[in-house]
């Protein structure tokens, strides 16, 4: 089986996370509703942005009509918004173009790149001890450890804690100086580690529950490069992974699909393992 992001055989049995029958009826293509994990956090005008954003944010309603004498139709109600905001907002994607000038772009990625098996690597109690917490190498092995090798074309993320913090701006990035880059602190992904990951278990992206899959005090986006080289999936802003399953379960990852996008809002669908329900 290929480890290429892209490639066209999926690392997972998709009849596993949508029993079929043979012809594909729709009312077959299902799956319990009690086995989806809502992994993304809303967006609105209190979403933290990352310091240096330039478009924070906002949603401007344009029309909202509450009665048929308002409207030319026979509605009862219409309304409709336009948006401003940053790529790189709320629960998002990093593409590979972000940190590669070839790399894909959101609207380049496959559907087979944006769905895999869930892997979470729970260090939650390490990073209570050390908000620059990164995982480790180790932490992957102690996950294999126990539920065996990470599937290939696999999504891996790290379940710190830190999505509690949301969506305190000074909780969220760890300080009271957030215009400071340099005063940040909070956990993400050692290096090596995501080097490992996609060499080595063939994985299409991480997450994270914190703001970047590079830690605060970061010197060099070593994990964002990691994976742009390699043009697989950074995911930002994670939400709810204490609801997600350690291993067995699946993600839909869904970004809006913007052309030459490095980045993009993205709502992410967790899919609990079959003997787990919410």
């Amino acid at each position: 089986m290929s480890t290429e992001a892209g490639s066209g055989t999926a690392g997972f049995p998709v009849a596993s996370l949508f029993p079929v029958a043979s012809l594909f009826p729709a009312a077959e293509f299902k799956v319990s509703t009690e086995r989806l994990v809502d992994l993304s956090h809303p967006l609105d005008a209190n979403t933290p942005i990352w310091p240096d954003t330039p478009s924070p944010f906002d949603k401007l309603t344009l029309k909202t009509y509450t009665d048929h004498s308002q409207s030319k139709g026979q509605w009862g109600y219409y309304q409709a918004e336009g948006l401003t905001t940053a790529t790189h907002v709320g629960t998002h994607m990093d593409a590979p173009i972000h940190f590669n000038k070839s790399g894909l772009d959101v609207s380049q990625l496959s559907l087979e790149q944006l769905i895999g098996p869930a892997v979470v690597l729970n260090v939650t109690k390490k990073v209570q001890s050390n908000p620059d917490y990164l995982v480790t190498q180790e932490d992957v092995k102690d996950w294999e450890t126990a539920h065996g090798r990470i599937p290939q074309g696999s999504f891996v993320f790290m379940l710190s804690g830190w999505g509690a913090k949301w969506p305190a701006l000074s909780n969220v990035y760890g300080s009271t100086d957030v215009a400071n880059v340099s005063s940040l602190h909070y956990p993400a992904f050692e290096p090596a580690t995501t080097s490992f990951l996609v060499k080595e278990r063939g994985i299409r992206g991480i997450g994270v529950d914190s703001p970047s899959t590079d830690y605060g005090q970061l010197k060099n986006p070593g994990t964002h490069i990691a994976l742009a080289e390699n043009n697989r999936i950074g995911l930002e802003n994670v939400a709810n992974l204490e609801s997600m399953s350690e291993a067995g379960g699946y993600v839909i990852v869904l970004p809006m699909k913007l052309a030459g996008g490095a980045g993009a809002p993205t709502r992410i669908v967790g899919v609990l393992a079959p003997e787990v329900k919410g």
